[in-house]
């Protein structure tokens, strides 16, 4: 006998921490209903994925991690639900396919997946965050320049049109996860609205994935840390200082660095607003998600309401502001603070324009991370 696994396989910035928080944070309960957060833990689901997405370097070594996280399913009783939720999973190509798909298909197990998706109004400003968090140097302006293909021939070679197309080309994700050998059901989440209930995405999820999520404990679940403008905006200009830091290093360090000091301020702050036409071409993007999911193959849930498509936009500047000086000046200022509070680094002067004080920021950051060796 074989269980039945649900792939929950993204897409990015569609809640798939809140998902992942609440399966972590609730396995007893939910095992008892037959539903298995296998692993364990986001982290262990995590390497597994990004070591396939890794191939072909080291084929043998890179499926190791993921054959071994779903080898239970083989044995599980056909009433168990097996889950896996990593949003990387919405990055495989059609050669990762075989790989991910494989061990399953020998184990006979059920295969479904299901995809989150959300209003690309919402979607655009919540990637250039994770943009900037990973280096990114575009402005807020720049960057809706560069995601919509037609506003520039050059920008289908910039780094933010790529990151931002891998992770928001929903109709291929589907195509290539629904088409793919082996697998039973393709579900499709809608996000719902910032007014609704806040387990409304996971009663949504949970329907989808065949299991009773009723009951589960929200009080210690956790999302992704979302930031304000005028921090995005920091970390953006700060990133030009930091450009030859190893990633990992630069992640661990930025990581604590948004959650302790930047994240608290966000009360404060305020929030990238789309231009008009950054507007029309997320409009787009819903409509194609749209009619993406009116193919049979898909089973819906939430509501189309949830993608809004309208056309006109007459409240939206025609041009996007950048973020307001004082909220980047007050940001740098909080995290100098920071550093003289909590490591031996000595700032000493703080510059008055805020250029001069971001790259003061950009020295202190790599003395307290030891980032100069």
């Amino acid at each position: 006998m074989a269980g039945r696994i649900v792939l929950h396989i993204g897409a990015m910035k569609t809640g798939t921490s809140f998902v992942q928080s609440v399966l972590g944070n609730n396995q007893e309960l939910l095992a008892e209903r037959d539903a298995v957060f296998l692993g364990g833990a986001f982290g262990v689901q995590s390497r597994a994925v990004r070591d396939v997405l890794n191939l072909p370097k080291q084929p043998g070594k890179n499926k190791r991690k993921w054959r071994a996280l779903v080898q239970p399913v083989g044995a599980m009783d056909p009433d168990t639900t097996a889950v896996v939720s990593m949003e990387f999973l919405s990055f495989a190509s059609d050669r990762h396919m075989g790989p991910f798909l494989n061990p399953l298909r020998n184990s006979h197990a059920t295969i479904e997946v299901i995809l989150t998706v959300r209003d690309q109004s919402r979607v655009i400003p919540a990637q250039w965050q994770t943009y900037t968090r990973n280096f990114g140097d575009e402005s807020w302006p720049d960057y809706l320049r560069r995601i919509e293909p037609s506003r520039s021939r050059r920008v289908t070679r910039s780094r933010a049109h790529r990151t931002f197309h891998r992770a928001q080309d929903i109709t291929p994700m589907l195509e290539r996860w629904s088409r793919a050998h082996g697998i039973a059901k393709t579900h499709v989440v809608t996000v719902p609205p910032p007014d609704a209930p806040r387990s409304e995405l996971w009663d949504r999820f949970s329907a989808a994935a065949g299991f009773d999520g009723s009951g589960v404990d929200l009080d210690d679940v956790h999302d992704n840390t979302s930031l304000g403008f005028g921090s995005c905006e920091f970390l953006r200009r700060v990133n030009a200082h930091l450009a030859d830091v190893p990633p990992r290093r630069y992640r661990v360090g930025m990581r604590a660095l948004a959650r302790d000091v930047l994240a608290p301020l966000r009360a404060s702050e305020s929030r990238p607003v789309l231009d008009r036409r950054a507007a029309e071409y997320a409009a787009t993007l819903n409509q194609e998600l749209r009619e993406a999911m009116s193919d049979s193959r898909f089973e819906l849930y939430g509501s189309l309401d949830d993608l809004p498509v309208s056309s006109s936009f007459p409240d939206l500047p025609r041009k996007a502001a950048s973020a307001p000086e004082a909220e980047v000046r007050a940001a740098t200022l909080a995290v100098l603070d920071h550093l003289e509070a909590t490591t031996d680094v000595a700032v000493g002067a703080r510059p008055s324009k805020v250029d001069d004080l971001i790259a003061t920021a950009g020295q202190a950051l790599r003395r307290a991370n030891g980032w100069n060796a």
